[in-house]
């Protein structure tokens, strides 16, 4: 999934300053560096985020990436702070979708991508079961779809987008 993903990813201008909502171990993370992008990641869990600082401590050190420990409901960052907010594999752990989509709305000047399993990706690409996908994939793209996103769905996974300007 995730090649399939970087691939779609690749075909998308993301300006200068991303942010990587639910960063995790730090696979989209690496992308967008690789990418020559200015990148800021958060993630909810603490062993996450000091292991991204750890992997990425040249970045870190260089001030090409920032990571801090933020749920995706409550990004610690002002509005309009990014060119683009990208999250891969993360929405199926959002607590609130809506307040999660409302702050990433928030903080990104031009772009929202979000990227998500489908329900056939269970048991292939993660842990989660067909059932428990299928009921988040609905809710995330119900909720973004409100909010002006558009839906793209894969076999494997799915998009939702939001252009801004």
């Amino acid at each position: 999934m995730i090649e399939e993903v970087f691939k779609d990813l690749d075909q998308i201008d993301l300006g200068e300053r991303v942010l990587d909502v639910g960063a995790g171990w730090g696979t989209t993370t690496g992308y967008l560096l690789r990418r020559g992008l200015r990148v800021w990641a958060v993630d909810v869990d603490p062993g996450s985020v000091s292991y991204l600082r750890s992997l990425f401590k040249d970045f870190v050190e260089a001030g090409l990436l920032e990571v801090r420990l933020a749920p995706a409901e409550a990004l610690p960052f002002g509005d309009n702070a990014f060119d683009s907010v990208v999250s891969v594999a993360a929405a199926h752990h959002f607590k609130d979708v809506e307040a999660a989509l409302r702050e990433m709305d928030r903080v990104a000047k031009r772009l929202v991508v979000i990227y998500d399993w489908t329900p056939e990706s269970a048991g292939v690409t993660n842990p989660h079961s067909a059932e428990e996908l299928e009921a988040k994939m609905r809710k995330v793209a119900a909720v973004a779809q409100e909010r002006g996103y558009v839906f793209a769905r894969r076999r494997l996974w799915y998009r939702l987008t939001k252009q801004k300007i």
